[in-house]
């Protein structure tokens, strides 16, 4: 049997389906636990909650603070692959996405609650992390962000603590889903896959192969107008502005939800021209790059139309 919870967290739509025979009362224990997870990762971490962990962190620049063991985990990760792609993505990019002008919380009802301005910081390579047993440090005048890798992050720790009980699960987080098993028919998951140009109709489809993460990014998920200059939440680490790039949406495939998420943020910020290159240099199970009218693809389990690649 198949259940299905789903609700707004982490500043988007989250999903959750599991699959499974167990009695109800279990599957309503563990959805209990997972939500509970959901919450306290978005209260410590999130940049939008003053009182977060991360919040108070920043406000803390140059000072070596204790920290939390899951902070410290999430700093490794945010760490290991900001070196694995060679500083494409950066946790110290916040201050440039303010700049930019992605300051505030995009949730509806939330776009004037209070946050942190770190625009006029410092923006610096990912060597200036210190992590250490219980405790971390950044540069005075320097802010990190963990909202380029923090849903993958999360939905890979949340499927690696699902009990035996299950036979197949969906986690959504916006963009980002981690799958594993099967579904409710016993056939693989079908991840759809949004047109750029028209949200509503979907232009190809991917069926994953056992456990994989798959995330979506581009330059039309959170963008908005600052001094007349219209602006996207990518961020090129090089140049410190929103990219510049032929590519409307990446989707990427990978074992781990977490790379998949960085992975199609780095394919949009280096364009058509390298993004492929880099995917299978890195080893993505699979892509669909989106451009203004035409597509780029590699990988197994894709579906463009009615052909199977």
């Amino acid at each position: 049997m198949q259940h299905y919870q789903e609700t707004v967290a982490l500043g988007s739509k989250t999903g959750l389906s599991i699959v499974s025979t167990a009695p109800k009362v279990k599957i309503e224990a563990l959805y209990h636990t997972l939500w509970r997870e959901i919450f306290l990762f978005e209260r410590r971490f999130s940049r939008f909650l003053p009182a977060s962990e991360l919040s108070i962190f920043n406000r803390n620049a140059g000072t070596k603070q204790v920290i939390s063991p899951e902070f410290q985990a999430v700093l490794v990760a945010a760490r290991d692959i900001s070196q694995e792609t060679a500083g494409l993505y950066n946790p110290f990019i916040l201050p440039a996405l303010q700049s930019a002008g992605y300051v505030n919380s995009r949730v509806p009802g939330h776009e004037t609650n209070p946050v942190d301005d770190h625009s006029g910081k410092t923006v610096v390579p990912v060597k200036n992390l210190e992590i250490g047993d219980g405790w971390a440090r950044i540069p005075f005048a320097t802010a990190v962000d963990l909202g380029g890798c923090g849903k993958g992050y999360l939905a890979d720790l949340l499927r690696e603590r699902l009990p035996d009980i299950i036979s197949g699960y969906w986690l959504s987080f916006g963009g980002d889903i981690a799958v594993g098993g099967r579904n409710e028919q016993n056939q693989p998951w079908t991840v759809l896959i949004q047109s750029a140009a028209d949200p509503a109709k979907n232009i190809a489809s991917l069926k994953p192969d056992g456990t994989s993460g798959v995330a979506t990014s581009g330059i039309n998920i959170h963008t908005g107008i600052k001094a007349g200059e219209v602006w996207h939440h990518i961020i090129d680490p090089r140049t410190l502005r929103p990219a510049k790039t032929d590519i409307l949406l990446a989707t990427v495939s990978d074992k781990s939800a977490l790379r998949a998420d960085v992975l199609a943020s780095c394919a949009v910020i280096l364009g058509g021209g390298q993004a492929m290159e880099f995917l299978k240099q890195h080893q993505a199970d699979a892509a669909v790059l989106q451009f203004g009218s035409r597509l780029e693809h590699f990988g197994d389990g894709i579906i463009i139309g009615n052909a199977h690649v």
